[in-house]
């Protein structure tokens, strides 16, 4: 084993959970996540030795798992189902009541946002990436970045509050 391909395999072996979890929350589906993951990491391979020398590997491939979302999402309009199996992983696992119904709501929020909300929500509030960062890795402007957080804010906001309605209601009642 060459020295680019163990440095390789150190990287996987230490970050590949973790952009997994990422693309994972970026497609919504954790088998389009596998597949989106192994084909950027199949390409990265191939240059491995120039992309490690340039500065930060991570960056490079969180980039191309970007990108490679992106792509995928522009075949998406000819189908609605973007998310429709976000948190199928968590089969099997006992959870309480209370945390899996936020759960399930949080999931049918996000799969209301466009796919570049989802992806300003998933790098800024769940990966912690500032506003330059976040642009920086769609390539987007940092005003594109503020103005899709506001509407995926705003929309998750009314997407919650609809669900609390109902249970709200319920609230007061005895049976």
């Amino acid at each position: 084993m060459d020295e680019a391909e163990a440095d390789f395999t150190r990287f996987v072996r230490e970050r590949g959970a973790g952009l997994l979890r990422f693309a994972t929350a970026l497609t919504g589906d954790r088998y389009r996540a596998e597949d989106l993951l192994q084909a950027v990491l199949e390409r990265a391979y191939s240059r491995w030795s120039k992309i490690s020398h340039r500065g930060d590997p991570e960056w490079y491939v969180r980039r191309s798992i970007v990108n490679a979302a992106k792509d995928g999402w522009r075949g998406d309009h000819r189908r609605n189902a973007v998310i429709a199996r976000l948190g199928t992983e968590d089969e099997g696992v006992y959870l309480p009541f209370d945390e899996y119904v936020t759960r399930d709501a949080v999931r049918r929020a996000l799969r209301g946002l466009s796919p570049g909300q989802r992806t300003v929500v998933v790098l800024r509030y769940w990966e912690g990436l500032s506003e330059a960062e976040t642009a920086a890795l769609m390539g987007v402007s940092v005003g594109t970045v503020k103005s899709q957080a506001h509407r995926a804010m705003k929309a998750l906001r009314t997407s919650l509050e609809l669900v609390e309605e109902p249970l709200a209601g319920h609230a007061g009642r005895r049976s």
